[in-house]
């Protein structure tokens, strides 16, 4: 009999032209192991014609988990994105388990990464439980990150649960209205300067330079490449303070195709949310695709960083908090 799932719980201007374990287990690899794994799959992906950050999410919205409903954020998005599933829940091996299912015989895992922070003494090294934490002055305690690989299928791939309550996330609202409202929205917006036929992002001025909306063959792609500019603004010394953004970079420096992938992932997860991105947009395919490769390829960190200071920037621009 199946179970049902419904109550369980469990540079100063840059511009857009410019080995694994048991499933659902914990991995023993290295944060530095993990970082290849997730950079691996990405570049398979590119490789085959695929960018995800300009993957379109469909009616259902963003990949989340179905126990909590929480959308995937960071690096995990763009790697459950990539895979292309009709419907965009995932549940780790254990939460199947929970809810009275069983994965089908041959289904592959999909690894996401997770974070957390450890504190300790500063002293003796001992780890500090978080109940306890206020008890110790600040200058006793050291603070660490740590990253873990979890393991989740898709619930195409899982059987013996009737799926309830996945709603879709189309909101309702015209894209274009959407596309406006996030600039109008976001708190500290850069300045608006409509001329010319480039568009920049111009770090002293604090101002985004941009063509007029009737030089595109659509609005979708003007809303494109303001979501682009948007991003670098978020580095400004006001904003997030990012090192591509603050620091003088030059054009085809690492610095500055880093900065070049934040800005791409971020607009593509506000294109996505607001439904304009698609094809048409993705301009210079074969090239994108060619650069992102290559840039990979050379340090497998810059994707999970990258992400990360992405996902930065959008929950900036979207009033969400960033830390």
């Amino acid at each position: 009999m199946k179970t049902t799932a419904k109550n369980r719980k469990g540079i100063n201007s840059i511009g857009v032209n410019s080995k694994r374990k048991s499933r659902g287990k914990i991995s023993n690899n290295s944060p530095r192991d993990l970082y290849q794994v997730v950079t691996d799959l990405i570049l398979e992906k590119l490789e085959s014609g695929i960018i995800p950050w300009k993957k379109p999410w469909g009616d259902l919205g963003l990949p989340s988990n179905y126990l909590t409903k929480k959308p995937y954020r960071g690096i995990n998005l763009w790697i459950l994105l990539a895979q292309e599933h009709n419907v965009p829940f995932y549940l780790t091996f254990k939460q199947t388990q929970e809810l009275g299912g069983k994965v089908k015989k041959g289904s592959k895992s999909i690894p996401i990464c997770y974070w957390n922070f450890v504190y300790r003494n500063k002293e003796t090294g001992e780890k500090i439980p978080m109940d306890l934490l206020q008890y110790y002055p600040k200058d006793f305690v050291t603070k660490s990150s740590y990253v873990k690989e979890y393991k989740v299928f898709c619930i195409s791939d899982i059987e013996g649960i009737d799926w309830e309550g996945i709603d879709s996330g189309n909101n309702g609202i015209p894209a274009i209205e959407q596309c406006e409202a996030i600039f109008e929205e976001m708190l500290y917006p850069p300045k608006i300067r409509i001329e010319g036929n480039e568009a920049f992002y111009h770090v002293k001025e604090d101002c985004i330079t941009l063509p007029d909306i009737g030089r595109f063959e659509r609005a979708e792609s003007y809303y494109s490449v303001l979501f682009h500019e948007l991003v670098h603004s978020t580095g400004s010394e006001r904003r997030l303070g990012r090192s591509g953004i603050i620091e003088p970079t030059q054009f085809g420096t690492e610095e500055y195709s880093k900065e070049e992938l934040i800005a791409e992932m971020g607009a593509g997860y506000l294109g996505g949310m607001t439904g304009i991105l698609d094809e048409d947009l993705i301009s210079n395919h074969a090239a994108y695709i060619q650069n992102w490769i290559s840039i990979l390829q050379k340090d497998k960190n810059i994707l999970i960083e990258a992400a990360s200071k992405a996902q930065k920037a959008v929950d900036y621009i979207l009033m969400e908090s960033p830390f």
